[in-house]
């Protein structure tokens, strides 16, 4: 190189110098042998609502699994006890509330009862959630509407607010889960269900932006059809590729634990993760050219 491209190529560098990243130093993980043992969740508290049945239920249980102490609201004071029995099973604390998530009063009272007893939620899951099934637009009803944003949306926005704030206050970088659905993308007839679930996938990436610098996570799980019989096994459905079948609750709470998990998803904000076993990938072409 000759002297007169030297001197071009260093004035280059100083107009335009090449700024090295800073390193951020990696927190510390929990060791491989930690996550085996069951104990990602050692000491965390866990908040979900709507856990007395179904995907809340096997959320807590999986979370439970997990070590995490688990507060859990419902609707009905039945599923309340019958899982508080359930979660006896593990050495963690627990306790349900009965609570109405559309009902501000309940989520006050509810926060309230959380900071008198120094209880600091680490990871909430935002799961009820209601659906009608109205589909004609001349059996439009508002109150059917409002119902479902209420419970769907507005009342989880409530509650993410006030646990949010208090994860902030205490220095908490912890984790929010909403329970969406495949809805949010994918037409279901039912217009006040899917656009209150396409509402919320929105709602992720918002919240993830606005809680990133206080190291608060945001993610999502977009479900199918979730069910099984009282003996734990799925039912036959032919629009669902894989298997088959409906998809059994754990599996939904297994990816809950993946989301909340700072070990597996210390890098995963603003993300909706769908699991249909490929329901929402079928369509008419693959109804008249079926996979042989």
């Amino acid at each position: 190189m000759n002297l007169k491209t030297r001197l071009k190529a260093a004035l280059k560098s100083f107009i335009n110098p090449v700024t090295t990243p800073k390193l951020v130093p990696p927190k510390p993980l929990p060791e491989p042998s930690v996550v085996i043992d069951n104990q990602l969740f050692a000491g965390k508290n866990v908040l979900i609502t709507g856990a007395g049945r179904n995907i809340g239920r096997s959320i807590a249980l999986e979370m439970a699994k997990q070590g995490a102490n688990i507060f859990f609201t419902d609707a009905l004071q039945e599923r309340c006890t019958n899982l508080e029995k359930e979660l006896n099973s593990y050495q963690v604390k627990s306790r349900g509330f009965l609570s109405d998530i559309s009902n501000v009063e309940n989520n006050n009272s509810l926060h309230s009862w959380l900071v008198d007893n120094h209880i600091n939620i680490d990871i909430l899951v935002n799961n009820v959630g209601i659906q009608f099934e109205t589909i004609k637009i001349k059996n439009l009803d508002l109150g059917e509407w409002q119902k479902t944003f209420n419970t769907n949306v507005f009342g989880p926005m409530y509650l993410t607010k006030l646990i949010s704030q208090m994860m902030v206050t205490n220095n908490v970088h912890g984790s929010i889960i909403f329970i969406t659905s495949i809805h949010q993308w994918e037409i279901a007839r039912w217009p006040s269900y899917s656009s209150s679930k396409a509402a919320l996938g929105m709602i992720i990436k918002e919240l993830a932006v606005e809680l990133a610098s206080f190291g608060i996570r945001v993610n999502g799980i977009a479900p199918g059809w979730v069910a099984e019989d009282e003996q734990g096994n799925p039912f036959s459905h032919e629009y669902t590729p894989l298997n088959k079948s409906s998809i059994n609750p754990c599996y939904i709470g297994r990816a809950a634990v993946y989301l909340a998990s700072d070990y597996f998803s210390g890098f995963t904000t603003g993300s909706v993760i769908k699991i249909d076993g490929g329901l929402s990938l079928f369509n008419s072409r693959v109804f008249q050219q079926p996979p042989q």
